[in-house]
């Protein structure tokens, strides 16, 4: 019957191709792989079984799949070349892959890496989105139409049964199309099926790639379908047990049997799947695990060398405060609320160092300095004029370091990240003590 056909193919294309090996049969036709001696490529044509040229239907049912993929014009949908009626024969001229099918690779290699099934579902769901944004619902999507070129891109192909998702149509009773074991729980009990149907497909084709077996399985294809509707799919979480989370949600949420359930449509099951390519999204829960305990040791490791620098630091300052406690002259202002003078608040406000809204509950400045290089504390923020500068430092973001040098000084370290900030160079430990003391009882530590 093929060689029959495959002349009469060559006999109606006028020898434009050269009809080669054949890639397939099934009930509804054939597909060869001609040689296109013109350009110099290798294509693959789809030709109706000649007992079904005959019927109208037929030969319409394979010329709409070939309008419908010459208008989708998709990068994830397989191009169409040709497509003609002549001399009784139907056929399609679209691109060929030579490597074949996903359903090719599964068999050969097992099951597919995280990264390749998530670009594999990403790119089938666009298409999907595509088809169904000019309401074509595919119908039959399965490893074996879905193709994959030398990079291991996906391209849907056979859109033989898809049908048009009128809104608020349904199948006709009892009319089923499609294959069992990749049939939405709608589509296997003949009711109204929409992208969703499609999105369950997608959710059992990407489950198999992941585990080498469908969810869903039984001893005849009634039995696939009524399980279909019935029965739930294993939680690919403990058939995989390496399959990174984000990927198994994804999953299993397109094969929920409600379609309310799963997600809306194709094009938000791309985005999710886009979500979780994310390299650390494709971690196994071993990888994750690993990664969680190194990240605690290292945690670990810098709270122990944080503390250690810590009681250093502390055991320094107070080592540096303790000597100089004892020696000094006294500040030149030292004063708490309420017995701060207004004439001091008057002229820092008049000098802009601090707001009228301002409460100041401590100001202080070393011997022979005034208003213009002061510290004032407000029941929010320290608030340092020195150099003609004022800056304002939130309680809980710095720290007073109290450090000895030749000469005392006074620093603001900022808390965690900037440079540290240093005041009074000239400080004496006495005016350090009053300074630290002071700020305390006016915030009441």
């Amino acid at each position: 019957m093929t060689d029959a056909l495959a002349a009469r193919l060559t006999e109606a294309l006028a020898g434009r191709l050269e009809i080669g090996e054949v890639l397939g049969v099934g009930g509804f036709g054939v597909v060869f792989k001609p040689h296109d001696p013109l350009l110099q490529r290798d294509v693959a044509i789809k030709a109706l079984h000649p007992g079904l040229v005959q019927d109208p239907a037929s030969a319409e049912r394979l010329l709409d799949e070939a309008r419908l993929v010459a208008t989708a014009e998709h990068p994830h949908i397989v191009p169409l070349y040709e497509a003609g009626h002549r001399d009784g024969v139907v056929s399609l001229v679209m691109r060929f892959f030579p490597e074949g099918t996903a359903a090719d690779r599964l068999k050969e290699g097992g099951p597919f890496p995280p990264a390749a099934i998530v670009r594999l579902g990403m790119e089938v769901a666009d298409a999907l989105a595509a088809a169904h944004a000019r309401k074509v619902v595919h119908l039959d999507i399965k490893p074996e139409n879905i193709l994959l070129d030398a990079e291991g891109h996906a391209a849907v192909t056979d859109f033989g049964i898809s049908r048009l998702a009128a809104e608020g149509s349904t199948t006709p009773d009892g009319f089923v199309s499609g294959t069992p074991r990749y049939m939405s729980p709608e589509q296997a009990s003949g009711d109204q099926v929409d992208g969703r149907s499609d999105v369950y497909a997608l959710g059992i084709v990407l489950y198999e790639l992941a585990t080498g077996h469908c969810p869903i399985s039984g001893s005849s294809a009634a039995n696939i379908r009524a399980n279909q509707i019935t029965q739930a799919p294993t939680d690919i979480a403990t058939v995989a047990s390496e399959l990174p989370p984000a990927l198994g949600s994804i999953i299993m949420r397109a094969l929920e049997k409600d379609p309310e359930r799963r997600w809306s449509s194709a094009r938000e099951m791309a985005d999710a799947l886009r979500a979780a390519s994310a390299s650390d999204k494709l971690l196994s829960p071993k990888l994750l695990r690993r990664r969680t305990r190194r990240k605690w040791l290292s945690r670990t490791a810098l709270v122990i060398g944080g503390l250690g620098a810590g009681i250093v630091l502390v055991a320094f300052v107070a080592y540096q405060i303790w000597m100089g406690f004892r020696s000094g002259v006294p500040p030149g202002l030292d004063a708490s609320a309420p017995n701060i003078p207004a004439a001091v608040l008057d002229s820092a406000r008049g000098l802009g160092i601090i707001d009228a809204q301002d409460t100041v509950l401590y100001v202080f400045a070393p011997n022979g300095h005034g208003v213009r290089d002061a510290i004032y504390a407000t029941p929010t923020e320290l608030v340092v004029a020195a150099g003609g500068q004022t800056r304002r430092y939130p309680h809980d973001h710095y720290i007073l370091l109290l450090a000895r040098t030749n000469k005392r000084g006074l620093i603001i370290l900022r808390f965690p990240d900037a440079p540290p900030d240093t005041v009074y160079q000239e400080i004496t430990g006495l005016e350090q003590q009053v300074l630290e003391l002071g700020i305390r009882r006016a915030l009441g530590q």
